[in-house]
């Protein structure tokens, strides 16, 4: 089961409609290689929910956290902060952790929808040109079909 997905359900319907709460948890778990503590599908919810708040907001600390501290005290603050208990035996395996819990929830998720939304105004003005019709627009706010409007032939 792809964790992307998990991690891009807005809602408990669309976690459930995956799989059993057995195998996405599990799946998800073993993907994280921690265990999550949860117990239903509201508490998975909410736990996967809380964990890409925090990892993303503390990224920089998470990815430091083994830097000043001892390997006991690194442990402890990782589990404190992820609010998950986290289990290591070596500074390798904690490290490790750490990059698994930055890379899945940190990754920037590509959108295409949202990738034409930004560049689509560019995009004209550029082809635009090929055209022979040079389009200046002033604001980025402008739509695209008052854009049209003005300069139809």
């Amino acid at each position: 089961m792809d964790t992307n997905t998990i991690l891009k359900a807005s809602d408990i319907q669309e976690l459930k409609a995956l799989g059993s709460y057995l195998e996405v948890k599990r799946s998800f778990e073993e993907e994280l290689n921690s265990k999550l503590g949860a117990t239903g599908w509201a508490s998975f919810f909410d736990k996967v929910n809380s964990l890409k708040e925090v990892v993303s907001s503390n990224k920089d600390y998470l990815a430091s956290i083994c830097d000043d501290n001892s390997f006991k005290e690194s442990k402890n603050k990782m589990s404190k902060l992820l609010n998950i208990k986290v289990k290591a035996k070596s500074w390798i395996e904690l490290k490790r952790k750490i990059e698994i819990f930055i890379a899945l929830f940190c990754a920037n998720i590509f959108d295409p929808y949202d990738y034409y939304e930004k560049t689509k105004l560019e995009k004209f003005k550029n082809s635009s040109k090929l055209e022979g019709i040079d389009i200046q627009v002033p604001d980025e706010t402008v739509l695209l079909e008052s854009v049209l409007a003005k300069y139809q032939r």
